[in-house]
């Protein structure tokens, strides 16, 4: 509708009104754009004024004024040269909303509509985040290839890119080929220094998560059922893949983004679950033959091993609080509560069992410290 088709509108509304009758029925769309003005159902406006109020709300991290006033910039002005940079912002405040969905789907427009733009090459770098957040790593490997295929791309942002691409791959199970990704992007920040504080960024935290899940992997792809001939080389390995795990999880910790050690202290917690679970469930010796037997060897394996439950749960109580503290309400918060549940009743029901055998905890725990003082002391040297 033309300026002067509305102008025409209202006299025609003011006439009525004025000689008593009816006012007539004015079917108006939600939002007109004619050149500068926008009309809505509310308000008459420009591209101008509503950029200015964006800003101020962006400033003022008013995020839904921002959202209201980005997305009626974006649909009512989309052959604006500044779309790709109103796409942008209104993809941070989403996010700050904790709406990551719709932030991604809108930086996703900014390189897929825009590619020529200079907003681009940032959106790629934003999605590649909003995708690991939202665990689509499919998707995150793509983008992964997407950033390294640019040529415009600096030191950080092919250590994002790497790092990206490697996630998504170990996640998907294929961390063979996920390892040279990561090792070349955790040499790259070695050599330009790019973590060189307390403080790792965001690109390096990933990267020192991913090398983690590696690691968690090929750890937990040993197995001890059926039991192996080579059973203590293979705990000897699978123990020294999870404290190396376990380090690269911690350093995780120390990122920028807070989201980042929630998704490490959870692996932590679970991975000493894992162990702890296939380490209990290895079967008795052959010359177990009766019941008492296979009773001590069940308080044996489970009070041995306990330790590795009680890791686990200390981890996932940090990662827990932790949670609480930034307000993170995220999928791997609520995987740590669910976690610290069942492993509290397993650990409940694994005391009530050893309760009912004739013999008393205390003296298992004696003879498990007898034995490994025992082993101690033929390693040390004469």
């Amino acid at each position: 509708m033309s300026l002067d088709r509305l102008a025409l509108a209202f006299f025609a509304v003011g006439l009525s009104v004025a000689c008593g009758g009816p006012a007539p029925p004015i079917a108006a769309p939600k939002h007109v754009s004619t050149e500068e003005h926008i009309v809505t159902e509310h308000e008459v406006t420009t591209a101008r004024e509503l950029s200015a109020k964006a800003e101020s709300a962006l400033l003022g991290q008013h995020w839904e004024e921002a959202v209201a006033a980005l997305s009626l910039l974006v649909s009512a002005e989309p052959a604006n040269p500044k779309v790709p940079e109103w796409l942008m912002n209104l993809g941070m405040a989403y996010k700050q909303l904790g709406q990551r969905d719709k932030a991604r789907a809108t930086v996703q427009k900014v390189y897929e509509q825009f590619p020529n733009a200079p907003q681009a090459r940032p959106a790629l770098l934003r999605a590649a985040t909003l995708h690991a957040y939202l665990e689509e790593w499919t998707a995150l490997e793509a983008i992964g290839d997407k950033i390294l295929a640019r040529t415009d791309i600096d030191d950080v942002d092919r250590i994002m890119g790497l790092g990206t691409r490697g996630l998504g791959r170990v996640e998907q199970g294929r961390d063979l080929q996920a390892s040279p990704d990561i090792l070349d992007g955790l040499d790259l920040s070695d050599r330009t220094h790019y973590a060189a504080g307390n403080i790792l960024p965001v690109a390096v935290a990933q990267l020192r998560f991913g090398l983690a899940e590696m690691r968690k992997t090929q750890s937990e792809r040993i197995k001890f059922v059926p039991v192996p001939d080579d059973l203590l080389d293979k705990l000897e390995k699978r123990s020294m893949l999870l404290l190396q795990a376990q380090s690269s999880y911690t350093d995780t910790v120390r990122s920028v983004d807070p989201h980042w050690a929630a998704m490490a202290g959870y692996r932590v917690g679970e991975m000493y679950r894992n162990y702890h679970h296939d380490l209990a469930d290895i079967p008795p010796p052959s010359e177990a033959k009766t019941d008492k037997q296979k009773e001590i060897f069940y308080a044996f394996m489970h009070i041995r091993y306990r330790n590795l439950l009680l890791k686990g749960l200390a981890q996932l109580d940090q990662t827990i609080a932790l949670g609480e503290r930034i307000g993170d309400k995220s999928a791997w918060i609520e995987r740590a509560k669910t976690a610290k549940t069942e492993m509290e009743k397993s650990l409940e029901e694994e005391k009530a069992t050893i309760a009912k055998f004739p013999f008393k905890e205390e003296n298992v725990q004696k003879a498990i410290e007898t034995i490994l003082a025992r082993e101690q002391k033929k390693k040390s040297p004469k």
